[in-house]
């Protein structure tokens, strides 16, 4: 009865003999790939311990296009500490240049016990707000290449567990706000291409 598999996990876990196995998979049933980038910037994947590099991102989105039956998703999130507008838009740029086939964009949560929460408390950082938010995921997508699936574009909190920002329990609103605006200001995905 299953109809497709999604498998979201960490470029650092899919070793050569691990996407060798999935490969496998992808032909009994269609694959999906899910893979956490977060940000282009290494520094920032420091910050927030995704424990690999962009290249290390690269190479594994490399390996795994060799799969014809595999598709890829990569996660990533606008908000993170100390980025700007510019860094996320990059993001997204560096997207089209490699073989993927969605993506899903997502705010920063702040969550209780978390160390995210830790660094907030110690060295407080820039929270985006909504119409920061929508304004970034709108331009994010006029660079976005057409062909990428488009699977998510907020976050989903718990909304007991978190600290900030309080607006992304409002998921509908947000989508239909970055409906309004990219309808209003004829905005189309991979307009700036």
């Amino acid at each position: 009865d299953v109809v497709e598999i999604a498998i979201a996990t960490r470029c650092d876990c899919l070793s050569d003999e691990m996407i060798a196995y999935l490969n496998e998979i992808s032909y009994i049933k269609p694959l999906w790939i899910e893979l956490g980038l977060q940000t282009s910037n290494n520094k920032t994947g420091e910050l927030i311990n995704r424990c690999y590099t962009f290249e290390e991102f690269k190479d594994t989105i490399n390996r795994l296009s060799k799969c014809p039956n595999i598709k890829t998703c990569v996660h990533v999130i606008n908000g993170l500490p100390y980025e700007t507008k510019e860094m996320m838009i990059e993001t997204v740029k560096y997207l089209n240049s490699l073989d993927i086939d969605g993506i899903k964009i997502h705010m920063l949560s702040i969550l209780k016990n978390t160390p995210l929460e830790k660094l907030y408390k110690i060295k407080p950082f820039e929270i985006l707000t909504e119409e920061q938010y929508i304004d970034i995921v709108t331009t994010q997508l006029e660079y976005l290449n057409p062909k990428i699936v488009i699977q998510r574009l907020t976050t989903d909190p718990v909304k007991n567990d978190l600290i900030a920002p309080l607006w992304t329990v409002k998921k509908i609103d947000i989508l239909n706000s970055i409906d309004k605006k990219m309808a209003k200001e004829n905005i189309y995905q991979g307009d700036k291409l």
